[in-house]
């Protein structure tokens, strides 16, 4: 029984936070990552990221040694009229999760987006991550001071900006 226990220890690679666990990226992602490492996967109803108590104390008690932050508003268009929930899910939430990882000696997966640069490279360019940034969609807006909330408030962070997902779902 003992050596059990040894074994199932030695075999989990990494204890790892996946937020907005329902959708789309995150259910891909889980499906990298489920074997050999402890995943806890999160939505809203479990963790409400724009909750900043919430998310300090639930990873202060879970102490993930990496969250990925899938949770996103997404909806680009309806970003442009929806107020400030699109600011909260897009901004807040990753600089909640990035005072909370700090806290807790994690490391932070972010996953942003192109729309934080103004979409006006020459077609035959491609962005480089240093390029500047000036969005000009609230999507975009928000998911930049995401970005920067993350850098401010964490030394230990990845942020990847994606043009699009696809696949099932």
């Amino acid at each position: 029984a003992a050596s059990d226990v040894y074994k199932r220890q030695v075999s989990v690679i990494m204890k790892i936070l996946i937020t907005g666990a329902n959708g789309m990226l995150a259910k891909s992602v889980r499906k990298r990552l489920e074997k050999g490492n402890e995943l806890i996967c999160t939505d809203v109803a479990d963790l409400d990221i724009t909750d900043e108590k919430a998310v300090s104390e639930y990873i202060k008690n879970v102490k993930p040694e990496y969250i990925i932050n899938c949770a996103a508003y997404t909806a680009v268009d309806k970003a442009e009229t929806a107020g400030e929930i699109v600011e909260k899910i897009n901004a807040d939430g990753p600089k909640n999760l990035a005072k909370a990882a700090k806290e807790n000696n994690g490391i932070l997966v972010h996953i942003s987006t192109d729309y934080v640069f103004g979409g006006d490279l020459d077609i035959s360019k491609e962005y480089k991550e240093d390029d500047p940034k000036s969005p000009v969609t609230a999507y975009g807006i928000t998911k930049l001071h995401g970005e920067e909330y993350i850098e401010q408030n964490t030394d230990k962070y990845y942020i990847f900006r994606t043009a699009g997902l696809y696949g099932a779902g």
